[in-house]
């Protein structure tokens, strides 16, 4: 268990005591240890008062106070350990997407929950800023691990889009079913899944995707790098960031925190010459990422 201890500074209203952020994960994972190292920083430039203190997955705190302290959970055995360990006490679990982990409608009503990835809504308008010609996103959904289709559509129809989605498990030929998605789309949505989209089956599907003339819209630089048109992703620092942001409003603000989070920060890749070899024009990133922020701050405003 280790602490960072609280500096000598004003006191949050929250408490007499100062806050203590206790934070559940596997120190062996590298991503998580860096989400960490980010979010203690950030968090002690903030707000100097809060204690921080690590915990791994098979410790428990005996002390703990409802009323000032907050738990994460970080990945499979932190969010587990958090769950399981302190039932009664406010937690935020971070987790890599919505398809992995969701909150139990009853178990965790009064809990919040930090996704690395990207929000549907933010990839589809992504997609309508790219090209306004498209008008059917295709989008491969394991059985094993679901998307909320529902919410893709909604956020699809706000921008005249529609979604055509293709079911695959573990035992469907995946170019197979990359080629069903293409012929009824214009466009291809990658989204994390590494029964669908990884080391073995990526050069196929991009493969694929330019047979059909059709582009593919990542989630990684990576991806990118290896022939997806562009990718949405916000990196380890911008998570661990949006991750300190929300500490802070939970202690320090009287405007209750979404149960529902994504970073706040992104950044968009794109692959030039995969613009030109499908004569899309190439846009201006910069343009587009303005355009993409401006849309979730009216967005945001809108709902106060």
């Amino acid at each position: 268990m280790t602490f960072y201890p609280a500096s000598p500074a004003a006191s949050p209203k929250v408490s007499e005591r100062s806050p203590h952020v206790y934070i559940v994960f596997s120190p062996d994972n590298q991503l998580h240890s860096n989400i960490v190292k980010k979010f203690s920083k950030d968090l002690q430039r903030r707000r100097p008062s809060i204690v921080i203190v690590n915990v791994t997955p098979g410790e428990k705190i005996k002390t703990i106070d409802s009323d000032t302290d907050i738990i994460i959970g970080i990945g499979g055995e932190g969010m587990k350990s958090a769950d399981t360990h302190y039932p009664k006490i406010k937690k935020l679990f971070i987790s890599t997407d919505p398809n992995k982990y969701k909150l139990d409608r009853d178990r965790n009503s009064n809990d919040s929950i930090l996704y690395m990835t990207q929000a549907y809504c933010r990839q589809v308008r992504l997609i309508r800023q790219l090209n306004r010609q498209w008008k059917i996103i295709g989008i491969l959904n394991s059985r094993e691990k679901p998307i909320d289709s529902t919410e893709i559509r909604r956020c699809a129809n706000e921008h005249n889009l529609k979604v055509y989605i293709v079911s695959t498990t573990v035992e469907d030929n995946i170019t197979d079913k990359i080629r069903h998605a293409l012929h009824h789309s214009d466009v291809l949505l990658a989204l994390p899944d590494k029964n669908i989209y990884n080391s073995r089956t990526v050069k196929n599907i991009l493969l694929t995707s330019y047979r059909y003339r059709k582009p593919v819209i990542a989630f990684s630089k990576n991806f990118v790098n290896a022939g997806a048109l562009a990718a949405i992703y916000s990196d380890t620092d911008k998570i661990a960031i949006s991750a300190s942001k929300i500490i802070e409003q939970y202690f320090y603000s009287t405007t209750p925190i979404e149960q529902v989070n994504y970073p706040d920060a992104f950044d968009i890749s794109i692959n030039k010459q995969v613009f030109r070899a499908l004569d899309i024009q190439i846009p201006d990133i910069e343009t587009i990422k303005m355009s993409l922020q401006q849309i979730e701050t009216d967005a945001s405003g809108s709902l106060r």
